[in-house]
């Protein structure tokens, strides 16, 4: 017996029909309808609905009766024992989220269950992320659903991707309506950063998928293709937005099209946004500020004026630091031009930054001794060589400015730059934030832990990279790929609610001393929880294996309910 769902506007019906399982030439597991008995409701106002089950109860109990003559019912098998545990959480999570309701509204005339198709795809980015192709084969094989799913094909993931393309808007727009109603989330600071993906496949663009281009890749791919994704996030980490660029998009021009996302689409109040120093410009920090906007930007370390007036600011006798609980200072200071500038400063960043700092001057000094030597015995005269050859030393070691050189004919020394070293020297350990939070608003020492708060955006792009298997993409046009990235970031936003309900369950790894359970680790644990499918003869009796103390404790936590259905015989 077999329960389908259709969902016609904000109706919701549902249809039983009577189905055999078989096994189709590769092997996977079928279903073929017999008969099609009707729609529910109707079957149960007319009285057919219980006709049909005093029915088969009637040949249930011959069939018992016959068993008894002979020698008993032959022994129960297990056939099937899909994992369940991380479905039920995942789909607690997307009901807490009205994912459901959401994309049941725009099914439309789809002959398939759009909501359903998406679930799949995201939960499979969860639990083992695999090709969409490979997808059909792990729900036959090796993930239980939700008894309300009906059977999914290939061609029905690919169209859902199209469809959540075109949904991306009001799906972010829905997520954030739903994330106001979770108080326990930092909803006054938002956090912007980019990263990029690459492309395996042809490497020219074409015209379905014009944003494939080559540009300055984040995951050391020079030679691939790829996009670029901006991600909008709460002070928490939780995905709020995305964007997706052209793979050969600069940094600095991406930040406008936030700044209107933020103000058009958000109903929000005053908000402060936390960026990296590669994303601003002059002319993008006048855009923060004209949108409303506080901010909160680190700025460049070398050849920036407010970076070098504040660090002298702060060096002065009368400058007054404080510190926070995590062993860092703080000095507040303000540039002749009005501009409020939070010095921050760690001694363990300092011993890091004097140590790199040595580690490259002594790469870079082996490399210049040996064009030295080289010049020296006459192999190089040429001074135009010469310089070329200085600069491939200089140009990618990143610390150039910290040398001079003298190139002549047949010449060639270097000696430091004085006045760089001693600026790299009380540069180490610090940088500086520049803000237009008044010291009412928020105090040194918050201004550098709202910064600091940057960093569970970069923890949801390791997430989404390699976690949730963003990368490689194979997908070959935009929609699809627009799409593909909807997904992941779909499946980040509920990876990070599951980190906070585990975190503020206060549930730590079991093997890992004093470290909290992360998503990935509670999902692993939960996939033991099986649907485990029993047969004897023509009958089949589905059931679920009893979560450990341990499991319950994880699903109770995300909000799972942990009575699982009683065991079903067909």
């Amino acid at each position: 017996m077999k329960r389908s769902v259709v969902n016609s506007g904000k109706r919701r019906y549902e249809y039983l029909s009577l189905v055999e399982a078989f096994r189709d030439e590769q092997g996977r597991s079928r279903q073929r309808t017999i008969a099609r008995l009707g729609e529910v409701s109707a079957l149960r106002i007319s009285g057919d609905l219980d006709r049909i089950i005093a029915a088969l109860k009637r040949f249930a109990d011959e069939d018992d009766d016959e068993d008894d003559e002979d020698d008993g019912p032959p022994g129960w098998e297990a056939v099937a024992a899909p994992a369940w545990g991380a479905t039920a959480a995942v789909a607690a999570v997307w009901d807490r989220l009205a994912l459901g309701q959401f994309f049941s509204e725009r099914s439309g005339h789809l002959s398939f269950d759009l909501g359903a198709a998406i679930f799949v795809m995201v939960l499979n980015r969860l639990v083992d992320p695999s090709s969409k192709r490979r997808v059909i084969d792990w729900l036959d094989d090796d993930q239980a659903l939700p008894d309300e799913f009906d059977r999914l094909d290939l061609h029905h993931l690919y169209r859902a991707l199209d469809h959540l393309a075109d949904a991306k808007t009001d799906l972010e727009a829905h997520l954030w309506s739903q994330l106001t109603n979770l108080t326990n989330l930092d909803l006054s600071l938002v956090c912007y950063d980019l990263t990029s993906t690459y492309f395996e496949g042809a490497v020219g663009g074409s015209e379905r998928f014009p944003s494939k281009a080559f540009g300055y890749s984040r995951d050391k791919r020079g030679d691939r293709p790829q996009i670029v994704i901006g991600l909008l996030c709460t002070g928490d980490g939780l995905p709020i937005a995305h964007r997706v660029w052209p793979g050969n998009t600069s940094d600095l021009a991406t930040l406008p099209t936030v700044l209107d996302d933020l103000r058009d689409r958000f109903a929000i109040g005053r908000i402060c946004l936390v960026a990296d120093r590669g994303l601003i410009s002059k002319v993008n920090l006048e855009a923060v500020t004209k949108a409303g906007f506080a901010h909160i930007i680190a700025t460049r370390l070398h050849r920036d004026k407010t970076c070098a007036a504040a660090l002298e600011a702060a060096h002065r006798p009368d400058a007054v630091w404080s510190t926070d609980d995590w062993q860092r200072w703080v000095c507040d200071t303000t540039t002749e031009d009005g501009v409020r500038a939070v010095v921050v400063y760690s001694g363990s960043r300092r011993r890091r930054d004097l140590a790199r700092t040595e580690e490259l001057v002594g790469r870079c000094e082996t490399k210049l001794l040996a064009l030295e030597a080289r010049v020296d015995r006459g192999d190089l005269t040429d001074a135009g060589k010469i310089g070329r050859a200085a600069q491939r030393i200089l140009g990618p070691s990143g610390i150039g400015r910290l040398f001079d050189v003298d190139i002549e004919e047949g010449h060639f020394r270097y000696h430091y730059n004085e006045a760089a070293m001693a600026y790299e020297d009380t540069l180490a350990g610090h940088y500086v934030l520049v803000t237009d939070l008044t010291t009412d608003e928020a105090s040194p020492v918050r201004v550098a832990r709202m910064w600091h708060q940057l960093h569970n955006i970069e923890a949801r792009f390791r997430v989404l990279k390699d976690f949730l298997g963003l990368r490689p993409i194979y997908h070959w046009t935009e929609k699809r790929v627009r799409g593909h990235v909807a997904v992941c970031v779909l499946g980040a936003v509920i990876e990070a609610i599951i980190t906070s309900d585990l975190h503020h369950a206060e549930i730590a790894d079991p093997d890992l001393e004093r470290q909290p359970l992360t998503a990935a680790r509670a999902l692993r644990i939960l996939q033991r929880i099986r649907r485990v499918t029993l047969a004897a003869g023509t009958r089949t009796m589905t059931l679920t294996s009893r979560a450990t103390p341990f499991q319950r404790q994880i699903l109770t936590a995300i909000g799972t309910d942990t009575t699982w259905p009683a065991a079903t015989v067909t």
